[in-house]
């Protein structure tokens, strides 16, 4: 038996339903589907509306102060964050208006609220994104000192420009442009992170859907002797390890190494024990 590889009992084995694989329509009965017929349309324009509205409400706000950029950034920033810490309560409560309620549990993060964080989420579907902005209006002065990672096609969308302007970073997807990327994301963190005073960095390590990436993943896992995963895929390491090398802190012997200034930094980083992650010298916990 290989050891590296999963157990016997699970080699095999095949999971019937992915968890997002089924949509709610498929396990409704005719009257409900009857129902959500009819709300759906009337949800949809709801939401595009109330981003759209927003959208032209956020440039009205910021035109007044946009002498202010070069003048007094820290004015601009500030006033920037909060419109757009306002857009993610927008966001946030379209899964309220669907009848969920967001309850966290678990450790206290109230101690990283003024600190340099990386925060990795798993990535089940898109209520990921309202879900979390829902949750970062609890988080103070990381909620509008925050980078998001996003795929290239929600660029030009409400969200996407506004976005763009604060600093959010859209990833385009696809080996022929992975190392670019890589390069690219670099020089954006290096000219915003720390111009504008980030503080969360903001990434689903998976890089899509789990629905969609969860037989590739365990195929990936068994022919590289990864563990068996059933509820989260491999994590993609390539944006972690750049944002580390960019905004994470490092020692002396790295700092002599790779010749480029020492920061002050206090960045995170959010382990998933898996074999492809190991800690490094210069993360120095976790939270």
């Amino acid at each position: 038996m290989d050891p590296s590889g999963p157990p016997p009992f699970m080699t095999n084995r095949r999971i019937s339903h992915l968890p997002g694989a089924r949509s709610a329509v498929s396990q409704m009965n005719w009257k409900q589907r009857i129902i959500w017929a009819i709300k759906t349309p009337i949800r949809t324009l709801n939401c595009i509306s109330n981003v759209t509205v927003f959208f032209i409400a956020y440039f009205g706000f910021m035109f007044p102060v946009m002498w202010a950029k070069t003048v007094w950034p820290r004015l601009y920033w500030f006033w920037e964050g909060k419109l757009y810490r306002w857009l993610q309560a927008f966001i946030g409560y379209w899964g309220y208006t669907a009848g969920y309620d967001v309850y966290e549990y678990g450790d206290d993060l109230s101690q990283c609220i003024n600190e340099r964080v990386l925060l990795m989420c798993n990535h089940q579907s898109t209520a990921d994104v309202p879900t979390l902005m829902a949750c970062l209006q609890s988080k103070g002065v990381a909620s509008r000192k925050t980078i998001w990672l996003m795929d290239q096609m929600f660029r030009w969308t409400p969200f996407g420009i506004i976005g763009n302007n604060h600093g959010d970073y859209f990833i385009q997807q696809g080996k022929s442009t992975r190392d670019k990327e890589l390069v690219r994301l670099k020089d954006h963190l290096k000219n915003v992170f720390w111009d504008r005073d980030r503080r969360w960095v903001i990434v689903f390590p998976e890089g899509g859907f789990y629905f969609k990436r969860i037989e590739s993943s365990q195929k990936y896992g068994r022919e590289n002797g990864f563990p068996h995963t059933e509820y989260t895929t491999l994590p993609r390491m390539g944006a972690i390890k750049a944002i580390l090398e960019e905004v994470g802190p490092r020692d002396e012997e790295e700092e002599d190494f790779d010749k480029r200034p020492r920061t002050s930094s206090k960045l995170k980083l959010i382990k998933d024990t898996v074999g492809a992650i190991r800690e490094k010298k210069y993360v120095k916990g976790s939270c």
